[in-house]
């Protein structure tokens, strides 16, 4: 039993890190992948979020603001990720565009 847990996490785990660069893409499959990164790692907005203000604001806006910020987006990073997630196959928004910028939680670590 334990081992099939263990299994199953390593599995949605490696999923989301090779599902996360492609969170640009503009079809059915990318939809499908962005919410499922979405939904499993939207507690990522929260280091994501130090980052990005970080590297725009400094460290003392990106430690403080930055912080309180992935903590407000993670429940709506995951919420928009389910959404994602059972509407894959819907060309809603427009040509499958992504709901959030970055599109992924993983993306704020993308180069600019």
């Amino acid at each position: 039993m334990m081992k099939s847990k263990l299994l199953l996490w390593t599995a949605a785990a490696a999923l989301v890190l090779v599902t996360s660069a492609t969170g640009y893409g503009q079809d059915k499959l990318a939809k499908f992948e962005r919410g499922f990164a979405n939904m499993a790692g939207g507690v990522v907005e929260i280091p994501g979020c130090v980052a990005d203000t970080t590297r725009k604001n400094g460290p003392w806006m990106g430690y403080t603001v930055g912080f309180f910020k992935g903590i407000g987006m993670a429940p709506v990073r995951t919420v928009v990720g389910v959404y994602e997630f059972l509407t894959f196959f819907v060309p809603a928004p427009e040509d499958y565009a992504p709901v959030l910028k970055p599109p992924t939680a993983f993306n704020y670590w993308d180069e600019d």
